[in-house]
C-alpha cells in the first residue's frame, strides 16, 4: 500500500485551478462554435439565395410544406452547411490525431502545465483568425483555416487528454479518482452551459463578430490562468522516461495490444468509448442544423437556451449525482445507465414535432455522458502510474477519431434525410448508444467471471517493466 500511494502525488486545492481553466477553454470554444454556426447558416442564405426573404425571416416562413419556395431554400441552404461541416470536422481532427498521440507523452517528460499552455494558446489563436472572417464577410470556406489551427494544438480532445491525466497524477485509483475526473468533466459542463445561456442574447445584441471577439477574450483568460495560478502536478523529482515522439504515438496505443490479462478489458473498454463518442459527439453541428430548420426555425437566443438546458442537466445535474450511484453501482453499471439513457434521449429528439419535446430531451439523457467518465476512471485503474499520460493520449485519438467519423457520417445522413426524414441521423446515434450498452454488460460480466483469479496480477506495462497490479476496490 505504501508504495502504490508513493506513486502519486497528494491532491490539493491549488489543483481545482485546472477545473477553471478547463471552464474557460469550454466556454470559449463552444461560444465561437455556436457564432460560426449560426453565421454560416445565415452566410448561405444570404449568398444563396439574395432576394430570398429567409435571410432576414422571423420565422413567418418557417413551415413544412415541401412544395413552397420557402421550403426547397433553406434545406439547400442546410445541406450547404452540411457540406463545409464536414470539411471542418476534417481540417479540426486530422493534426489532432497526430499531435494528441504524442501529447501524452510529452506531457509525461516535461509536465502537463507546459503542454496546456500550448493547447489554450492555439485555441485563442484559431478564434483570433475566424473573426476578420466574420467582420469582413469572407467567404466561409476560410474557416477551415481556423479549424486547423485549432487542430494543431489538440483542440480540447488534446486539453481534456492533459486535464485527465493531471488528474492521474494527483489522485489514487479507486473512488478518488472517479470522483475526481467526474468533478473535471462537470466544470467543463458548467463552461459549456454558460455559453450556451449567453450566446443567444450576446449575438443579438451586438452581432456574430463582437460575440466571437468575447470568445476569444474567454479563451485568452484560460491561457492566462494556466501560467499564473495552476501548479504542476508532479515534484520536479519524479523521474519519467524519455522517449522519442514514435516511441509515445506507440505507448498510447500498447495497452490494446500488448498480450496481458487485462488486455480484453482495455479492449471492450475503449471499443465502448468508441461507439460512446460517435453517438455524443456527432450530435451538435447537426442539432444547431435541426433546430433551425423547420417546423422549429429557432433564434439564437433559444438555440443558446436549449444548449444551456441540455449541458446544465446533462453535465452538471447529470455529474452531481455520481457520488450517489457510486454508493450503489460500480463504474460499468452506471456506464449502462448512461447509455440507456442517451439512447432513450434520441429516440424521442428523432420524432420530434414542437419546441416542448425538443427541451425534454435533455432531461430524458440527463446522464447520457456518464459514459465518458466512467469508462475512462475504468481504464485508468487498470494502467500504471506512469502510463497514466500514454493511456489518456491514447483516449484522445480515439475520441478525436470519433468525432471526426461522427460528424462525416452525421453530415452525410442529415444531407441525404433532411429532406425527407430530418431526425433520422438520431435514430443512428440511438443505435450506437444501444451498442455501447451491450459491450459494457459483456465488460461487466467478463469482470465477475474474472474475480475468481488472484486479486494480485503480474502484467508489463508499456515500457516492459514488471508491475503489481492489486484489484482496486470498486
Amino acid at each position: 500500500m505504501e508504495k502504490h500511494q508513493s506513486q502519486y502525488g497528494t491532491l490539493r486545492w491549488s489543483h481545482g485551478i485546472l477545473g477553471i481553466v478547463l471552464m474557460f477553454l469550454l466556454f470559449s470554444i463552444i461560444f465561437s462554435s455556436l457564432v460560426t454556426s449560426q453565421y454560416t447558416f445565415q452566410y448561405m442564405l444570404t449568398h444563396m439565395y439574395p432576394n430570398s426573404n429567409l435571410s432576414t425571416s422571423d420565422g413567418s416562413s418557417c413551415n413544412v410544406n415541401t412544395s413552397t419556395e420557402a421550403y426547397r431554400e433553406r434545406t439547400a441552404a442546410q445541406r450547404a452547411v452540411s457540406q463545409l461541416n464536414i470539411y471542418t470536422k476534417v481540417a479540426e481532427a486530422v493534426p489532432a490525431l497526430i499531435i494528441t498521440g504524442v501529447m501524452g507523452g510529452l506531457g509525461d517528460r516535461f509536465g502537463r502545465t507546459r503542454i496546456l499552455i500550448f493547447t489554450t494558446s492555439l485555441t485563442f489563436l484559431s478564434i483570433c483568425v475566424s473573426s476578420p472572417i466574420i467582420y469582413f464577410e469572407i467567404d466561409v470556406y476560410y474557416f477551415l483555416i481556423s479549424s486547423t489551427l485549432y487542430s494543431l494544438g489538440g483542440g480540447i480532445y488534446g486539453a481534456l487528454s492533459i486535464g485527465f491525466a493531471y488528474i492521474s497524477d494527483v489522485t489514487s485509483p479507486g473512488k478518488q479518482r472517479t470522483l475526481m475526473i467526474t468533478l473535471l468533466e462537470a466544470s467543463i459542463g458548467i463552461g459549456a452551459a454558460i455559453s450556451g445561456l449567453v450566446s443567444g442574447f450576446i449575438i443579438e445584441g451586438v452581432g456574430y463578430f463582437y460575440s466571437n471577439i468575447c470568445a476569444g477574450a474567454v479563451a485568452a483568460g484560460s491561457v492566462l490562468v494556466v501560467v499564473l495560478f495552476l501548479p504542476p502536478s508532479r515534484s520536479p523529482h519524479i523521474s519519467v522516461s524519455r522517449k522519442s515522439n514514435l516511441e509515445n504515438s506507440r505507448a498510447a496505443f500498447t495497452f490494446y495490444f500488448q498480450a496481458s490479462p487485462m488486455r480484453y478489458k482495455y479492449v471492450i473498454g475503449i471499443i465502448s468509448f468508441m461507439f460512446a463518442s460517435i453517438s455524443l459527439l456527432g450530435k451538435q453541428p447537426i442539432e444547431i442544423l435541426y433546430q433551425l430548420n423547420a417546423p422549429f426555425c429557432w433564434t439564437s437566443v433559444k438555440v443558446g437556451y436549449f444548449s444551456a438546458i441540455s449541458y446544465s442537466v446533462s453535465m452538471i445535474l447529470g455529474m452531481s449525482v455520481i457520488k450517489v450511484l457510486q454508493m450503489c453501482f460500480v463504474e460499468e453499471v452506471i456506464a449502462m445507465f448512461s447509455g440507456i439513457s442517451g439512447m432513450a434521449a434520441y429516440i424521442v429528439e428523432a420524432f420530434a414535432v414542437n419546441d416542448l419535446t425538443l427541451f425534454v430531451v435533455p432531461v430524458i439523457g440527463f446522464i447520457s455522458v456518464l459514459v465518458f467518465p466512467m469508462i475512462r476512471s475504468m481504464l485508468s485503474k487498470l494502467t500504471p502510474a506512469d502510463g497514466q499520460g500514454a493511456l489518456f493520449a491514447g483516449i484522445a485519438v480515439v475520441e478525436i477519431a470519433s468525432s471526426l467519423g461522427a460528424n462525416l457520417g452525421a453530415s452525410a445522413i442529415y444531407i441525404a434525410t433532411v429532406g425527407t426524414m430530418r431526425g433520422f441521423v438520431f435514430l443512428v446515434f440511438a443505435g450506437l448508444s444501444f451498442l455501447t450498452t451491450c459491450l459494457l454488460l459483456v465488460y461487466r460480466i467478463t469482470s465477475g467471471m474474472s474475480k475468481t483469479a488472484p486479486l494480485a496480477e503480474v502484467t508489463k506495462d508499456i515500457t516492459g517493466t514488471q508491475v503489481v497490479e492489486a484489484d482496486v476496490e470498486n
